[in-house]
């Protein structure tokens, strides 16, 4: 079979791929909470021991993808390990087997993404590295989509359809994964103590910094999100304003993303990181303050602004820190803190919170701890490649 360009390929890898985050994320907690009858505080505790799954695992796949399998054939292995653990999702029951579940769910799920990111980064090379937004825009126009779509479906239909349709979307990204040339690892000797996951430290100590950073934002944000479909249900809401509102968060990622590449060089790196923060602290505030339901809905938005700021940036950020031959273990540690150790404790305590103290008090922590991020990145990334505008430099070509 003839394949189609890689840019081509990418931006299909992409749009198939926000149908298969749209309908996991923002449903996950009502789903736990409905159909496997789970409480809060036990919600909070799946969630923290799949994210610890993530953890443990996001590094060891960049190390495999870079040094031994390839990031293609990493990336293919998650889809499929992911697939078949939301498949069997509904066979389960009690709170036990649905922990053991999505553990191994998240094992293969931190097999994707940063796997996915360092394949685009190789495709851009380090001149064009900051039109990565415009690339990740198309994978948040069909997260728009789907959330609206699967919010509709889950309304009508039960929100026990939630994981079968994951499943299938997973598969339907492993279809597409066959237009992508298969990649080899870039270095094979040895990379001394703790692989290459040591290799990037070594390369890259402004990293401890910007990690840092990132677990004060991203457990402020886990804290909030993954409780904001509750909340909206506590309400008076139900599935489908819980789609709306995502989709609406993911349908200003596009424009967002898109003009990521303007923004990065005509501000610099530290200052739209440093933005984004500052919105999610903004929405999670609100988040706490309103209770009427549409409102809620509708100020998602925010969050769909905070993440596309946030996301395109620290992507760069780690190309710009470590060497191309090590942009999968590099995005795998920095997406180990944002999915695995924000989610522990952010998810975790956020359960918690959220049960017995309400939802204003969990906001208003989320709130204190993205601003902390935003104070924290503001002197960790003060290095000259990630705080100065890039005014001059030329217009990248589109991809």
């Amino acid at each position: 079979m003839r394949r189609p360009p890689v840019a081509t390929a990418l931006q299909g890898m992409f749009l198939l791929y926000g149908f298969a985050v749209a309908i996991f994320f923002p449903f996950l907690a009502l789903y736990l909470r409905d159909f496997q009858h789970l409480d809060e505080g036990e919600i909070g505790l799946v969630l923290a021991i799949a994210a610890a799954a993530r953890m443990l695992t996001n590094p060891a796949w960049g190390h495999v993808a870079d040094t031994r399998l390839g990031r293609l054939s990493v990336l293919q292995i998650g889809l499929i390990g992911a697939a078949v653990a939301a498949g069997v999702m509904n066979a389960v029951t009690g709170l036990t087997a649905v922990v053991v579940v999505m553990a191994v769910h998240s094992v293969f799920f931190v097999a994707q993404g940063p796997n996915l990111d360092a394949i685009v980064l190789e495709h851009l090379g380090r001149d064009r590295m900051s039109e990565y937004g415009r690339i990740r825009g198309w994978e948040s126009m069909t997260y728009a989509a789907g959330c609206l779509l699967f919010g509709a479906l889950l309304q009508h239909a039960g929100i026990r359809w939630a994981m079968p349709i994951c499943a299938i979307t997973m598969l339907l990204v492993l279809a597409w994964t066959v237009t992508l040339e298969r990649d080899r690892p870039h270095v094979l000797e040895d990379h001394g103590r703790l692989g290459a996951v040591g290799a990037v430290f070594r390369a890259a100590p402004r990293l401890w910094g910007f990690l840092a950073a990132a677990l004060l934002v991203w457990t402020g944000f886990n804290a909030a999100w993954y409780f904001i479909g509750p909340r909206i249900e506590d309400a008076g809401g139900g599935p489908l304003l819980i789609g709306l509102g995502a989709a609406l968060g993911g349908l200003i990622e596009v424009p967002t993303m898109r003009s990521s590449p303007r923004l990065q060089r005509r501000l610099g790196l530290r200052t739209v990181y440093v933005a984004g923060c500052l919105v999610y602290g903004t929405a999670f505030l609100l988040w706490g303050a309103v209770s009427n339901p549409t409102l809620l809905s509708l100020i998602t938005v925010l969050e769909g602004v905070g993440f596309s700021l946030l996301f395109t940036t620290s992507v760069v950020i780690v190309g710009r820190l470590v060497p191309p031959s090590l942009y999968s273990t590099g995005n795998s540690i920095s997406q180990m803190v944002w999915f695995g150790l924000g989610p522990i404790l952010g998810a975790g305590l956020g359960g918690l919170v959220y049960q017995r103290l309400g939802a204003p008090r969990l906001y208003l922590g989320a709130f204190l701890l993205a601003l902390a991020g935003a104070i924290v990145a503001w002197f960790a990334l003060a290095v000259p490649s990630l705080e100065e505008p890039e005014a001059d430099a030329t217009e990248a070509q589109s991809v």
